[in-house]
């Protein structure tokens, strides 16, 4: 597997003992397409965000595990701020604006104190 994603995809296949064609009609998709994604060669739609937990009966830590593969795993991540307060907004912009100048260990550090402000809100590891 390239990526987290597709690692997680194949584990919930496994899971549940379906081959890939199997899940692809679960799905409602070509198995060529599901094999793509699990190898990181195509997008996940952002229809299984809600689908696959939905289809496979994921259990709460099973669902924000599949999130946080998805998330690791994308190139691009959008953020709605329209509804976002003044503070939150000024802080998404200047956190994208600035995100490639921003160190390991200032990631690490940031992430940490997210962590322990959100405590029982969801991550995306």
């Amino acid at each position: 597997m390239h990526n987290k994603l597709g690692e997680y995809l194949r584990k919930i296949r496994m899971n549940v003992d379906k081959s890939l064609r199997q899940m692809a009609d679960d799905l409602h998709i070509s198995p060529a397409f599901l094999s793509a994604v699990e190898n990181g060669k195509k997008k996940m739609p952002d229809s299984w965000f809600t689908l696959i937990p939905d289809t496979y009966q994921l259990k709460p830590d099973e669902i924000e595990e599949f999130k946080s593969a998805a998330y690791e795993s994308m190139d691009v991540v959008e953020l709605n701020i329209a509804n976002a307060s003044s503070a939150n907004k000024k802080l998404a912009i200047r956190f994208a604006r600035r995100f490639e100048e921003i160190d390991e260990k200032t990631s690490e550090e940031i992430l940490a104190l997210l962590d322990s402000k959100l405590k029982g809100g969801t991550t995306d590891e």
